[in-house]
């Protein structure tokens, strides 16, 4: 909750505020003056943790409720565009089209690589591992091992299966490469390290899970985008022609 509050406001107030409520310092000023000027900075200090318009001090809040009311707009409908607008400058900042594409591309690019290793990891019959020493990957399951590229990537290396025939009977190290990579794959083909695979395969259920949950908020995070784009771009044309229209 700090965080939020620090995030939302920009300041240690609601933080600082609490510990004084503790020691008895929340009390109202006696001085008149003293708790106007109390007042205008608690309502300061509120109104940025509602909204998160970020205003620096309760004069440019006073200038920003003026300028709403001058161009006939409600707090909602800046809200809906908070992202694209300084509220202590009254300004909009809207991303050039190189910037705006720029940041898309990038979060289309993460959920792209979230979605291919969800689409990797998905499959909880297998697990992935590595030789240590040769750098060797590959997919195991119960009595069966197969190259980590598959049928589908041959053009990238040579794939192959081994199953436990191979290992039991097999004096050649084909289709592997050498001696240790046939020792620790057999190892798993055989059923001797079970307990080990399954760990393996849950941890990948896992990374799976995470890597689709994070990519489904990325795509939501991009939509909120889009829409907070187009509503300040809405809002900045109801301005402009506010400015422009001839007053009677």
């Amino acid at each position: 909750m700090a965080i939020y509050v620090l995030g939302r406001t920009n300041a240690l107030f609601y933080i600082v505020y609490r510990g004084h409520q503790i020691l008895g310092g929340a009390k109202d000023f006696h001085s008149k003056s003293a708790q106007r000027h109390w007042k205008a900075h608690e309502d300061f200090q509120r109104f940025n943790l509602w909204f998160g318009m970020n205003l620096r001090t309760s004069r440019n809040m006073t200038k920003f409720l003026s300028w709403l009311d001058h161009h006939e707009l409600t707090i909602e409908e800046l809200c809906r565009a908070r992202r694209y607008f300084n509220a202590n400058k009254l300004e909009f900042a809207i991303p050039t089209p190189w910037h705006r594409w720029t940041m898309r591309a990038s979060i289309l690019a993460g959920i792209a690589i979230l979605t291919a290793v969800w689409a990797v990891f998905v499959d909880a019959r297998l697990a992935f591992y590595t030789v240590n020493k040769t750098k060797t990957s590959f997919w195991v399951e119960e009595n069966q091992a197969r190259s980590s590229t598959g049928k589908a990537l041959d053009w990238l290396s040579e794939s192959w299966i081994i199953d436990t025939e191979y290992c039991l009977f097999s004096t050649d190290t084909a289709p592997l490469a050498n001696e240790w990579d046939k020792e620790v794959i057999c190892d798993l083909v055989l059923g001797n390290q079970n307990p080990q695979i399954e760990e393996a395969i849950k941890s990948q259920r896992f990374i799976a899970v995470s890597a689709g949950i994070l990519g489904a908020a990325w795509f939501i995070f991009l939509l909120f985008i889009v829409d907070r784009e187009r509503n300040a771009k809405a809002l900045l044309q109801k301005v402009d022609k506010n400015n422009t229209e001839p007053t009677l």
